[in-house]
C-alpha cells in the first residue's frame, strides 16, 4: 500500500483545495488524516490512483510525496499498538507514521511507515497483511 503526504499551510480551505484537485482528475480519496502544527498542516491520504494523485497535487502547487507503507492487523483493544511500537523499538526500527485506516468487529487495520519497511515487515511478521517494500 502507498500513502500520500501533503504539506500545506494551516489555513481554511486547504483540504477543500486538495479534494477538489483530486476530484477534477477523477482520483478517489479512500482515507485521510489531517494534523496541524502551528502554521503548518500535514494531510495523509490513501487514494485509488497514486501516480495520478501525486501529479495532480504537484500541478496544483502542493508539496506532496508518496511513500510505501505496511498494513497491519491489530486487535482493537488497549495495548495492541504498544506491542507493535515495542517490537519495532527493540529491533531498532524508527516508526515514522502510523494511521488507523479501519476499525471493525474487534480488529483495527493500520498503515505504517518505518525507516526500513522491509525489516519492519520481518519483525512484525504475522500481523502484516499487506506490504509494498523494495
Amino acid at each position: 500500500m502507498k500513502q500520500l503526504t501533503v504539506l500545506a499551510p494551516n489555513k481554511p480551505g486547504q483540504l477543500a483545495a486538495i479534494a477538489e484537485a483530486l476530484a477534477a482528475g477523477g482520483v478517489n480519496i479512500e482515507s485521510f488524516d489531517v494534523a496541524t502544527h502551528g502554521a503548518d498542516g500535514v494531510i495523509v491520504l490513501t487514494v485509488d490512483r497514486y501516480g495520478d494523485a501525486l501529479r495532480l497535487l504537484l500541478d496544483a502547487g502542493f508539496k506532496a510525496v508518496t511513500q510505501d507503507t505496511l498494513l497491519v492487523r491489530l486487535e482493537d483493544k488497549p495495548g495492541a499498538l504498544a506491542k507493535v511500537a515495542v517490537r519495532l523499538k527493540d529491533a531498532g526500527i524508527d516508526l515514522r507514521s502510523m494511521h488507523i485506516v479501519r476499525r471493525d468487529a474487534g480488529v483495527s487495520i493500520a498503515s505504517l511507515v518505518a525507516d526500513n519497511n522491509a525489516r519492519a515487515a520481518e519483525v512484525l511478521g504475522e500481523i502484516v497483511i499487506g506490504a509494498q517494500v523494495p
